[in-house]
């Protein structure tokens, strides 16, 4: 159900006199389509939107209102024992329908305060002598690398690590949440999510875990909804209306659901 997420980045000197562009920022939008099939009973996208979500980090990308970029809650295990505490993240990858690469985007660690062992992201490389601390030589914001000690300049880099869906707004060491809603209903977790799904948890049974916890989905009774950016109103058409252990579909329609974004 769905691709893995796509990833919006900068592709440095890939536009017009060799300047940087955006690319993978999100899909297709209303209108550049032959005749589109907005939002019902009441329309509230418009041309300049698009179903869909994407990843990103900001050290790679620039999120905006025309292109958001999912917004995590995310917790990781570091290399010392301890953890990020739960805080603002961003995916850097999709490694599984549950299961993401992540950054700590709620506060860069300065060079001085790397963990041996610990994966970085460089958020801004400033005066650090990145090859000191693991990086090698030419780095650029963006670069992931595994510290080997500490540095004493001016950058700054992102904690990253893997995280997996969890059902709450304040995650355990390991874990992420995505939020969404759906008719203006209040926060709700997904327990997975693609470039165009997401699904709650409503009746999951996950092998030997509880199903506010985590691993490999073994039942899917949980609704799934259309993702995108920008309205959590109405259903939309889709191809081959009938679709068995989800939400009810009605005249192949499917409900929209907003996932939780940052736009700078």
């Amino acid at each position: 159900m769905g691709r893995a997420l796509k990833i919006a980045k900068t592709s440095p000197g890939s536009g017009n006199s060799g300047a940087s562009v955006q690319v993978d920022q999100g899909f297709p939008n209303f209108g550049s389509l032959t005749n589109p099939a907005f939002n019902t009973p009441v329309q509230t996208l418009d041309n300049a939107q698009f179903l869909g979500v994407v990843g990103g980090s900001p050290a790679t990308s620039t999120a905006s209102a025309t292109f958001p970029e999912i917004a995590a809650v995310v917790n990781i295990s570091l290399a010392d024992g301890t953890s990020t505490t739960a805080g603002a993240g961003r995916i850097i990858r999709q490694k599984g329908a549950h299961k993401f690469l992540v950054a700590y985007t709620a506060a860069a660690t300065a060079d001085e305060s790397f963990i041996t062992g610990q994966a970085y992201q460089v958020s801004t490389v400033g005066t650090t002598d990145w090859a000191a601390v693991g990086a090698g030589t030419g780095v650029a914001a963006g670069d992931i690398f595994t510290a080997t000690g500490v540095g004493a300049g001016t950058g700054e880099a992102y904690p990253v690590g893997v995280c997996v869906l969890a059902n709450t707004g304040s995650p355990s060491a390991g874990f992420m949440s995505i939020s969404y809603s759906v008719a203006d209903s209040a926060a709700v977790y997904a327990s997975y999510i693609t470039n165009k799904w997401v699904r709650d948890w409503n009746g999951m049974t996950y092998g030997n875990y509880a199903d506010s916890n985590f691993g490999e989905n073994v039942q899917s009774g949980e609704n799934a909804y259309i993702a995108n950016f920008f309205t959590d109103e109405g259903n939309v058409t889709v191809s081959g209306g009938e679709m068995v252990g989800t939400t009810s579909t009605d005249n192949a329609t499917i409900k929209l659901a907003q996932i939780s974004n940052v736009t700078s």
